[in-house]
């Protein structure tokens, strides 16, 4: 069951990433030959006007075969015959679209439970929040006289404290007290704290603010990785492929749907990003090529960048079989 819900959250994200091509393609009034979720066999397909839709027995992403994209065609309503700015738009959109998604499955999960707020829910035992007397229900308005207005602040303010005392402004009450509080480093969460659980609160804008926040952390969380990676920081052994995902997936959903939908949004994120990467055959290759030629004044003919892009392919594939690999032996 888990491997099927598996498959049907990666298979949602990869509509979604492949609908943000196809609607802004058929927006534009660019030629869509195909609208393929998956590669490999085709199990179905149907044709609808000019456009085959498909559906394909390997779920690991999908396509949108625009006229033109890779070979010249006299087709005016092929994609490598609109003006560069309507094709910067297509390649973009998908990326976009996975970014947009991730905000809106954060929404529904801070919607339904709640943002934390800068309000104690909770005062851990033993942490210096309890030694310096913060209560359940005290509201933190400001640390070291720079104002507290969501829970993002407080923390990055304790984080960022370098072990040195903090004065807070806290109501309580109805009455504005001060306490002092010495952050400590945890090494069971791994991070600077001072032992608070917040309050969470549910409206509207909240969890509008709230997804966004979140979808911006996850966004910097992945550049991050990537640089990580690209640096030699991370060895590419810590890849996880499709494999190592479906297991990430189904272990999360084991935990409730609320974190499914936000371990969903982290994927999401990350897919978003890594077609945003300036490589070949993905579509921030696809984008380069298109700057590229804003700056020139002409395109590359079309064989030769469509061959670049499909070598980039051959390496993606690679890349996947290692990555494919590497999860197998983790898991055996």
């Amino acid at each position: 069951m888990t491997i099927i819900l598996s498959i049907i959250v990666l298979s949602v994200l990869v509509m979604f990433h492949e609908f943000g091509h196809f609607i802004v393609a058929k927006l534009s009034g660019a030629r869509v030959n195909e609208f393929s979720i998956g590669f490999g066999p085709r199990l179905f397909k149907k044709k609808y006007g000019e456009t085959e839709y498909s559906f394909r027995a390997l779920l690991f992403g999908g396509y949108v075969a625009l006229e033109g994209e890779d070979e010249k065609s006299s087709d005016p309503r092929a994609i490598i015959n609109k003006p560069w700015p309507v094709r910067l738009a297509v390649f973009a959109a998908g990326p976009l679209m996975n970014i947009l998604l991730a905000f809106l499955l954060l929404f529904i999960v801070f919607f339904y439970i709640g943002s934390p707020v800068p309000k104690v829910q909770t005062v851990m035992e033993g942490y210096p929040a309890e030694k310096a007397g913060i209560l359940p229900g005290d509201k933190i308005l400001m640390i070291n006289d720079i104002k507290i207005n969501s829970w993002e602040q407080l923390e990055k303010a304790i984080s960022s404290s370098n072990g040195k005392t903090l004065v807070m402004e806290i109501e309580r009450d109805n009455k504005i007290i001060k306490k002092e509080v010495t952050p400590v480093f945890d090494k069971k969460a791994s991070k600077v704290m001072i032992g608070i659980v917040p309050a969470y609160e549910r409206s509207f804008l909240l969890a509008v603010k709230t997804a966004v926040d979140r979808t911006i952390y996850f966004s910097k969380l992945i550049v991050l990785s990537l640089a990580m990676l690209i640096s030699g920081k991370v060895s590419v052994n810590e890849i996880m492929g499709p494999v190592g995902i479906v297991q990430a997936v189904g272990t999360v959903a084991k935990t409730g749907m609320i974190n499914l939908l936000a371990f969903s949004a982290l994927i999401s994120v990350n897919l978003g990003l890594f077609n945003l990467l300036p490589f070949p055959a993905l579509d921030g290759g696809r984008i380069l090529f298109v700057l590229a030629e804003a700056v020139r004044g002409k395109p590359l003919p079309p064989e030769k960048e469509g061959y670049i892009h499909y070598l980039g392919f051959l390496l993606l594939i690679a890349l996947l079989i290692f990555a494919t690999y590497r999860d197998i032996m983790r898991i055996f």
